[in-house]
């Protein structure tokens, strides 16, 4: 794990909405590192479970994401993105269109989230690498384990330890595969994969992904 550098960074839940509100309201689609036309690493990890399309599919932190649009046009009907920026899930609502009526959009605090529900897979690119303090590590677990049902599966992608050390101007942690699967005591290590993503504007970010499963509690 690499630690990250001393700088500003949200530090509470309304720091936290209005700084990805900010971003999302002030730049475009591609006007951010992380855009990706085809979430290829996160759909290859997807194919690798045995979930089923009528499942209930959780994508947190999903910003302007294009994995529900892939989710719901590979047949998936109960999806839903979860993040902090109610311009990016308005964003992502006006894109699928009349096909997003089987999604779910919910602007909510991944620490902090109680949907009520039990999802059979949750999938993160690029929030938890965000988590420098052990205290927003152990909220983000505790949620995890609120909202995944037991034996669910759960996808996971951060920068890896050659990838950037902020995003968007703030302080990010870096794993290996080890290191990120580590993280989630009891939980089964499944499959891992990676991939230089190129951002909009041409450099390379390195990502780190594993897939697990969860405890059969």
């Amino acid at each position: 794990m690499s630690r990250p550098e001393q700088v500003w960074r949200p530090e509470d839940a309304a720091a936290r909405r209005d700084f990805w509100e900010d971003v999302h309201g002030g730049k475009d689609l591609d006007g951010v590192s992380w855009w990706q036309s085809v979430p290829g690493l996160s759909l290859g990890l997807v194919d690798a479970t045995d979930v089923a399309p009528d499942e209930p599919v959780i994508d947190v932190g999903a910003g302007w994401s294009t994995l529900a649009d892939h989710l719901l046009a590979r047949g998936h009907t109960d999806v839903t993105a979860v993040d902090l920026s109610r311009t990016a899930l308005d964003t992502v609502r006006e894109r699928v269109g009349d096909v997003g009526r089987s999604l779910t959009l919910q602007v909510a605090d991944v620490l902090d989230l109680d949907t009520g529900r039990r999802y059979a897979l949750w999938h993160d690119r690029a929030v938890f690498h965000f988590l420098t303090e052990p205290d927003e590590r152990d909220d983000y677990r505790a949620s995890l384990e609120r909202n995944l049902r037991p034996g669910g599966w759960f996808v996971i992608a951060t920068f890896g330890p050659d990838g950037p050390t902020t995003c968007s101007g703030l302080p990010i942690v870096r794993y290996s595969h080890e290191e990120l699967a580590a993280e989630f005591p009891g939980y089964t290590l499944v499959d891992t994969a990676g991939e230089d993503h190129l951002t909009p504007w041409g450099t390379n970010q390195q990502f780190t992904a594993v897939l697990l499963r969860g405890p059969q509690r």
